[in-house]
């Protein structure tokens, strides 16, 4: 098997925001990302810089207030030449679970000077699964493509709309989603497909998809359409679908053992009630055993529902419902070895990113590892892209606390955050529109910028001489909400300036 390193994307995307410098700075009165002068406007109203510092080497913290503090906006430039800085996101404990920012940035290390310097909240997660209410632990599935760890933890979302720029209405729906992508010391923004088949190593005509990665079978959220017509099965109920017939891979960052069947009766869904098959996998690839209620007992197979086991280090394992399940019994649970085959394309760059096989590959595959070093979250919708307001639907009238993630043309990684004021007067204590904060980020020189989750989500947290990381930004609620991953500037890189 081929091993063929992939350059040619990180190429475009340098080449892209190089340009994108360039034509900012040659803009008279324009300036660096970032450099605005010592008010803001948001909405329509003026917000006074209230506090400018640099908490940490590398690291700009801007705070803006309006006269009767409705709104206080957070702004924190990071500059990765000018100090050891690297990029990087967290899971917490697992894709099973979800946590406070807080509680996965102080894990990330037991060394409190290597903690990380400041996060803020990362991607959209389906909240609908609850597994501790009296707390607000959600099952942490993450609605769109996620990687880490050289790992694809979570699969494609169903697609995000695509709007008009004439009439502001959507047209249709792009088959990726949006993602803010991390990886060595750069931030950039695009677009990712993904793409999962397990097939027989032996003979690849015998195939079957693999429905999602890390989450529940039989339910994918932030899904917003079918994506595969010809099956009928599927229902689609207020953004999430639901399948009676799938399969599901864990890798090791679940986190948990796999999830028993009926999980999902808490939200009337019965499309998880099959006991299935599940299939574990070593780290090499080879199937080690087999789970299936009825099943006559003897070398891998037992008789046994899916759920309740360990994914083996380094391996995967594999949950079937209905046709998926009669698929791995026909296949993987009868001795035949088998192949999982992961592509994930970047559509806005026309590249793919990845194509990895687990198990045996075919004779001649060429295959493309996914950088160990990269960190992606999937976000919501894109505010800016190549310096333009992107974001332009018709109706734009919820507001909400914002997180937004982006970019300039020189490297540097912004999150913003925009909070209401708590009791104050509504609508705008609420916090912002899209709209408005795709405006202030293009005020504020970024080249691309997304919409990261926010409501009762948007967290930003910042390390304290002590080497803790308590929220300086607070959520609407009465305590930081538990989410299903973080994205962070932390201690390492090299630092280029002097």
């Amino acid at each position: 098997m081929k091993h063929t390193p992939v350059r040619r994307s990180a190429a475009i995307r340098t080449a892209t925001a190089l340009a994108l410098a360039a034509s900012v700075l040659a803009v008279p009165g324009s300036g660096l990302a970032g450099a605005a002068d010592t008010d803001i406007v948001l909405g329509g109203i003026t917000l006074a810089q209230a506090s400018a510092t640099t908490p940490f080497p590398g690291i700009t913290r801007t705070v803006y207030q309006d006269a009767d503090r409705t709104w206080t906006v957070n702004v924190t430039d990071i500059d990765p030449s000018r100090a050891p800085i690297t990029f990087d996101g967290s899971i917490g404990q697992g894709m099973y679970t979800t946590q406070t920012v807080q509680e996965m940035l102080e894990q990330t290390t037991g060394v409190s000077s290597r903690r990380p310097y400041l996060g803020v909240n990362g991607g959209y997660f389906d909240d609908g699964v609850v597994l501790d209410q009296a707390e607000r632990i959600y099952f942490g599935d993450l609605g769109g493509t996620s990687m880490k760890n050289g790992r694809l933890l979570s699969e494609a979302g169903g697609g995000r709309y695509v709007y008009d720029t004439a009439t502001g209405k959507a047209v249709g729906l792009r088959p990726a989603n949006s993602v803010l992508m991390l990886q060595n010391g750069r931030p950039y923004i695009t677009e990712l497909g993904t793409k999962l088949t397990v097939q027989l190593s032996d003979d690849a005509t015998v195939s079957r998809k693999v429905d999602g990665v890390n989450r529940l079978p039989g339910r994918a959220g932030h899904c917003l359409r079918n994506t595969d017509p010809a099956n009928t099965d599927v229902t689609v109920v207020g953004g999430v679908c639901f399948d009676p017939s799938e399969i599901v891979e864990f890798t090791p960052e679940f986190g948990a053992r796999t999830p028993a069947p009926d999980v999902l009766r808490q939200t009337d869904t019965t499309t998880d009630d099959d006991p299935g098959v599940e299939v574990l996998f070593s780290s090499a690839g080879v199937v080690t055993a087999c789970f299936r209620p009825g099943a006559t007992p003897g070398g891998i197979v037992s008789d046994a529902p899916r759920g309740g086991h360990d994914v083996p280090p380094g391996g995967r394992a594999l949950e079937g419902t209905g046709d998926g399940a009669t698929w791995l019994w026909n296949n993987a649970c009868a001795g035949k070895p088998v192949t999982l085959h992961t592509v994930i394309t970047d559509t806005r760059f026309g590249d793919t990113v990845a194509d990895t096989w687990f198990g045996r590959a075919p004779a001649g595959a060429v295959e493309r590892p996914i950088d160990p070093a990269l960190y992606a979250t999937p976000v919501g919708d894109v505010l800016l892209r190549d310096a333009s307001v992107v974001y332009q639907p018709a109706d734009d009238t919820a507001r909400a606390w914002r997180t937004a993630g982006g970019a300039d043309g020189f490297g540097h990684l912004f999150f913003v955050t925009v909070e209401g004021q708590k009791g104050g007067p509504a609508p705008l204590a609420n916090g912002a529109t899209r709209s408005e904060l795709a405006r202030l980020l293009k005020a504020l020189n970024l080249v691309d910028a997304v919409n990261l989750d926010g409501g009762g989500s948007t967290t930003l947290n910042l390390r304290d001489q002590n080497g803790n990381e308590p929220p300086v930004t607070t959520t609407p609620d009465p305590s930081p909400r538990h989410v299903a991953d973080t994205v962070y500037a932390g201690v390492g890189g090299y630092g280029l300036a002097k």
